[in-house]
């Protein structure tokens, strides 16, 4: 019981510290503007940045969650939009 109630507190510390890193990371790449961007228009953002090397593959997951999370299409937006 106590390993679980550790890997729960563990988990929401890494969801909080995530959210922290996505407005981190967009304004380092300069990432599109999200209340107008639909979720393809950023993935292929985020697949041509890639490709030519201006976003690294370790931080291209992040973003692109942080991205479509707030992206204008997504219909759980609200879930992010108090932020």
């Amino acid at each position: 019981m106590k390993k679980m109630i550790a890997a729960a507190i563990l988990l929401g510390l890494l969801s909080s510290s995530s959210m922290a890193d996505c407005k981190t990371l967009m304004s380092q790449y300069n990432a599109p503007d999200t209340s107008t961007s639909l979720m393809r228009k950023l993935k292929r953002w985020v697949k041509r940045g890639v490709k030519r090397g201006k976003i690294p593959e370790s931080d291209k997951q992040v973003l692109l969650d942080c991205l479509i999370d707030r992206a204008a299409d997504n219909p759980n937006r609200a879930t992010v939009a108090g932020q």
